[in-house]
């Protein structure tokens, strides 16, 4: 009987060892097991990829940004599998599968990359995922429930990771009572058009028409046409502003990226006075993650919709590039919405408003704005200015450009740029008729200035943070509210922008502040006073801390652009004194440039013009001293508090920012 059995099984081909044949379901299920296991191996590596730039950086957790690139990464990986689920019918297919995902994942990264010759940043992600596949198919034949846990508590972690964080931080809370207002008090409307460039704003004589809003309140109000930014980038020049303080004082920089509760922000000087205080931005930067909120009571919190960091995600770029984004601008038209629905809701007795708004619409990417100020000024299809817009962000991080490079992408890029100021200038005046229809305009101190400006080809550079040169200094700045300010007024004199808080602060009858380091620029305002040419708006200052995670994207002695004013390490603090401009760096030594003569900044005449040179210095020294402001090179450490009045000390003990025998 053995003997026949045994015939029986080498007639019909089998043997002991022979499985029966898998069946087209069984088939099918195996597969997409397998696609789906790397989807979400890849998805979770992107994700820990993402989180791990908004733990390094600080940023708010944006959640719903974050979960809704989730959904997306599964879908796309799903579909990228599907491709490939005839492999599976192959010997060995459930590893060449994974295999040519991971080469299909590669071209893709690579395609989408922010710097293809950085191998590291678009390999990495496809091969990581590979490993974490293998290791979730051998869990999954000894335990299969197990993956999935751990899938999922690994996505939760991520997610959770940001929220803790931040709550780490604590909440920032208004210190010091609401104060009363005297009847009739003004709103005060502070509006930040985020990277604008004066030299690419019609108010500041530019060829274009690109900023029709501020010619109109320059119109109304005064105009400063040569207004120089504090810092280089959003966090330490609204941290800057909001203290009017500079950024070796009140520490908010690129190495700490936080402003503490050291010094009272202007919001809380207006709530103090009896003012409410209102937040509405875009900008990730302006929340309570970074302290640049501490003072507002109330804040949209715009930015949680995350559209101002999709190039920074892989599935946003990519679903951006086969044209699925369906994102217009950076979170513009959600803050407007924001700001009408408001108030429209505002009692007419309401307390005068100190109104906050910042607009990022002429941040990179400069595509990502809607149709008809993306085309104001070319006619380039999506695809096209896709890649251009990448290789100039690339740019910003590390990226080397050639020279047919440099030349491909730098007209397309004005011309983008000069778009998203004339979009930024549309919200301007969206947000002027909100108070125009509203009736309050007229009672009303308004002031509309970039934080920075952009760098956009110049000595090859592209973007702001790195750069000191003057296109991310200076800065279009107008004031309006007809009670003070005569109609018309032009300001020439060089002025830093850090001077308007204590304008505001003037203009609003509330106390000053011995703490605001330049002035108020009020005194523009009257045609009878006669200015100080060395003192008005003075010192014009500015200074870069090293922003390390930055600085680290760039080769040994390469930088964004060439020249002086561009090196990625280090510190910077720059001085503008008449027709000069002084720059000292704490690697590279110093320099000087003569703007009259050579605008560009391509000639350093510090060697050929040393009795200039030797006067900026003194000029840097005496300021510094006279501001208590530390050497460029020095430890950053506590400011030293200046001489105050016994009523500035009592004001600082109301806000809670003074305690103990000082405080009586």
């Amino acid at each position: 009987m053995g003997s026949d059995l045994l015939r029986t099984r080498r007639n019909t081909g089998l043997t002991v060892t022979d499985k029966p044949e898998e069946t087209n379901a069984e088939l099918a299920k195996r597969a997409f097991m397998g696609i789906f296991g790397f989807a979400v191996a890849i998805t979770i590596v992107h994700l820990g990829h993402g989180v791990g730039l908004i733990l390094a950086l600080g940023m708010p957790p944006l959640t719903g940004f974050v979960v809704q690139s989730i959904f997306m990464e599964l879908f796309f990986a799903t579909l990228l599998g599907i491709a490939f689920i005839w492999t599976y019918k192959l010997p060995r297919g459930e590893w060449i599968f994974p295999v040519l995902a991971v080469v299909a994942y590669i071209v893709v990264e690579w395609v989408l990359a922010v710097d293809p010759s950085k191998l590291a940043m678009w390999i990495a992600p496809s091969i990581v995922a590979f490993i974490f596949f293998a290791i979730g198919r051998a869990i999954w034949k000894k335990f299969p429930p197990a993956v999935g846990a751990i899938a999922a508590v690994l996505v939760a972690l991520l997610l959770i990771a940001p929220v803790i964080a931040d709550s780490r931080r604590g909440e920032l809370p208004v210190k010091g009572t609401q104060g009363e207002a005297v009847a009739g008090a003004p709103d005060v409307l502070f509006i930040v058009m985020d990277t604008v460039r004066a030299q690419s704003t019609s108010v500041n004589g530019y060829e274009r028409k690109t900023t029709p809003t501020l010619e109109a309140l320059a119109a109304e109000g005064a105009v400063f046409l040569d207004a120089n930014a504090p810092a280089t980038w959003s966090l330490p020049a609204h941290a800057a502003l909001f203290t009017g303080t500079f950024p070796s004082y009140n520490n908010a920089n690129g190495e700490t990226r936080y402003l503490d509760a050291t010094l009272p922000t202007l919001a809380e000087n207006f709530v103090h006075g009896g003012w409410e205080s209102y937040a509405f931005s875009a900008n990730p930067h302006i929340s309570d993650s970074f302290g640049l909120t501490r003072g507002f009571q109330h804040n949209d919190k715009a930015w949680m919709a995350g559209t101002s960091g999709r190039n920074f995600s892989f599935i946003y770029r990519l679903v951006d590039a086969i044209g699925l984004g369906g994102v217009d601008d950076k979170g513009g038209a959600v803050v407007i919405g924001n700001i009408d629905s408001w108030m429209k809701a505002r009692p007419k007795d309401d307390r005068p408003a100190f109104v906050f708004v910042n607009f990022l619409e002429a941040h990179f990417p400069f595509r990502q704005l809607p149709e008809k100020f993306r085309n104001e000024y070319q006619s380039a299809d999506m695809n096209t200015l896709r890649e251009i817009d990448q290789i100039a962000f690339g740019v910003q991080f590390g990226r080397q450009l050639t020279d047919a490079e440099m030349k491909q992408v730098h007209k397309p890029l004005i011309d983008l740029y000069d778009g998203g100021v004339l979009y930024t200038d549309f919200l301007v005046g969206e947000v002027i008729d909100i108070w125009k229809e509203a009736g309050r305009l007229d009672n009303t101190i308004v002031v509309v200035l970039a934080d920075h400006g952009e760098v956009v080809g110049e000595h090859g550079a592209f973007g702001h943070v790195t750069p000191v040169l003057e296109q991310d200094l200076r800065v279009p700045m107008v004031f309006r509210y007809p009670k003070k300010i005569p109609a018309g007024t032009r300001i020439t004199e060089t002025v830093s922008s850090l001077g308007t808080a204590a304008t505001l602060v003037e203009l609003a009858d509330l106390p000053p502040s011995t703490l605001h380091q330049v002035k108020s620029l009020a005194p523009a305002f009257d045609p009878n006073h006669e200015i100080d040419p060395y003192l008005f708006g003075k010192p014009v200052l500015a200074e870069r801390f090293e922003e390390e995670m930055l600085a680290a994207r760039f080769p040994e002695g390469a930088a964004n652009g060439s020249g002086e004013q561009v090196n990625p390490r280090g510190r910077y603090r720059t001085l503008r004194a008449g027709d000069y401009k002084l720059v000292q760096h704490t690697e590279d030594g110093e320099f000087l440039f003569n703007l009259k003569k050579d605008p560009g900044e391509y000639k350093d005449v510090a060697k050929s013009e040393p009795d200039h040179l030797q006067q900026l210095k003194q000029y840097m020294e005496d300021a510094l001293m006279e501001l208590k402001l530390p050497a460029i090179d020095a430890p950053i450490t506590a400011p030293e508090m200046p001489e105050m009045t016994e009523a500035e000390i009592q004001a600082l003990c109301e806000l809670g920012y003074l305690s103990g025998e000082q405080c009586g």
